[in-house]
């Protein structure tokens, strides 16, 4: 299943990635990721995982490459909703929390 990655950004600068299918490479999401941040002023970049079904150890490294060019990109980070298969991923490498705590910043570090 190809990977469809919806985006919306409001007014004050949040956006809000939606993918749908599933995430093997993550090259998808990275492409949404960086062209959302080289196209509007982000003050916060969520990605919401509720219609993604499996998340491959590939697509996870993706994750976290974003986060760490959105922190330094200057504005804070966070994953919401990951369905079972994927807060199972999530969970069993350590990096639930890391990804879906409050808003990360850029004065914190990134992992």
């Amino acid at each position: 299943m190809t990977l469809h990655i919806t985006t919306d950004v409001d007014e004050s600068g949040v956006a809000i990635l939606g993918p749908v299918g599933d995430i093997d490479d993550g090259a998808d999401l990275a492409a949404a990721i960086t062209a959302t941040l080289n196209t509007h002023q982000v003050t916060q970049l969520v990605v919401d995982l509720v219609r993604v079904s499996s998340l491959a150890t590939t697509g996870l490294d993706a994750l976290l490459r974003a986060r760490t060019a959105v922190l330094h990109a200057g504005a804070a980070f966070r994953v919401i909703r990951p369905q079972h298969p994927v807060r199972r991923v999530l969970d069993l490498t350590g990096t639930c929390q890391l990804l879906t705590r409050g808003p990360a910043t850029a004065s914190e570090p990134a992992a």
